[in-house]
């Protein structure tokens, strides 16, 4: 393919609730780029439907951050098609997972891309950048082997966090979610025991289940503040509360008295870059995260392929989109077919 201009399709919304497909050129590679055609992209129907509902607390990062025109999506995977000048060590044909938005084509520097392996599918590469969260979210709380941990909420990232701690060498790891289909999916993929319920109801389970001692770790995976409270309850004296995902109305969380009376940890992680991406010391970077979330795939160490429930053509998308926001419970995986 030449260095032309290409016709791209590009996401955008235009108002709260309000998505458009919009024809325009997608520029040649400049120096140091590489232009892709994108195979698919994976929605995240957190953040995603956050950011197209806007119904955020004013003042929070939320406010801050979705202004209109809003592009969505952060989760790509490309076919090289052309580079610019002064690139070396990718070129045309090679697979590459991007951070992207929801676009026909994309460009972006050859650092900030991974490379698909041969033999993994390009739908599950689109996991990638959820198992960056997920996996920052895991390494910070320091699962130790023998432990009791709990995850509330089964969606995508809840999904990928019981994979992931169900090969960190816990004795027991408990999944709670009230959605039966959510809770299907996780069955035989990590937990050793499966609750549905909310996480209020949970309670005298768990406490059941640790002999009334309370679990060592627990994860809020949720989006809605009201869990933050009962995830509090859950742990043990010195347990540690971790937060992975981010709620649209943050001052609705709050502190229980076991924060002090139990010298609970709370710990929370994101996505972006850590500080200590770079440093010699600390080996887990970004691309890191992702080779070892591809080797895993690979190996079938763990499991994903179950969770896309959707597969749709990007015309189909904004009224997916309303219908997701309708009743998210019945979406998982939601991939954007873009060939």
């Amino acid at each position: 393919m030449g260095k032309e201009n290409i016709q791209n399709k590009v996401f955008y919304y235009t108002g709260p609730k309000e998505m458009e497909l919009v024809d325009e050129p997608c520029g040649a590679p400049q120096e140091g780029q590489v232009r892709c055609r994108t195979l698919c992209s994976l929605v995240s129907i957190g953040t995603e439907m956050i950011c197209f509902e806007r119904d955020v607390e004013p003042g929070s990062i939320w406010d801050q951050w979705i202004e209109y025109p809003f592009e969505p999506g952060y989760s790509s995977v490309g076919e090289v098609v052309d580079i610019g000048p002064d690139v070396t060590g990718i070129g045309p044909g090679d697979r590459v997972c991007s951070t992207s938005a929801h676009r026909a084509y994309f460009i972006d520097r050859p650092e900030n891309l991974h490379r698909v392996p041969d033999g993994l599918a390009a739908e599950l590469a689109a996991w990638f950048q959820l198992n960056i969260i997920v996996q920052n979210g895991i390494r910070e709380s320091a699962p130790a082997l023998g432990e009791t941990g709990v995850v509330i909420g089964l969606g995508p990232l809840g999904q990928l966090a019981v994979r992931l701690l169900g090969i960190s060498g816990l004795n027991n790891l408990v999944a709670v979610d009230p959605v039966a289909a959510r809770c299907e999916l996780a069955r035989g993929n990590g937990p050793t025991e499966v609750l549905c319920c909310t996480a209020d109801k949970a309670l005298e389970k768990i406490s059941g289940l640790t002999e009334g001692e309370g679990a060592d770790l627990v994860f809020d995976i949720t989006g809605h503040p009201s869990v933050f409270h009962s995830a509090q309850h859950m742990l043990r004296k010195r347990g540690r509360l971790g937060l992975i995902g981010d709620v649209a109305y943050p001052s609705r969380q709050t502190l229980t008295h076991d924060v002090i009376s139990n010298s609970i940890s709370i710990i929370a992680a994101h996505g972006a870059v850590p500080p200590w991406e770079g440093n010699a010391y600390y080996r887990w970077g970004k691309k890191e995260l992702v080779r070892f979330f591809f080797d895993l795939l690979l190996a079938g160490r763990i499991r994903i392929d179950n969770l896309i429930t959707h597969r749709i053509k990007p015309e189909q998308a904004p009224e997916v989109y309303l219908d997701i926001c309708r009743d998210r419970s019945s979406y998982m995986g939601v991939v954007i077919d873009w060939q």
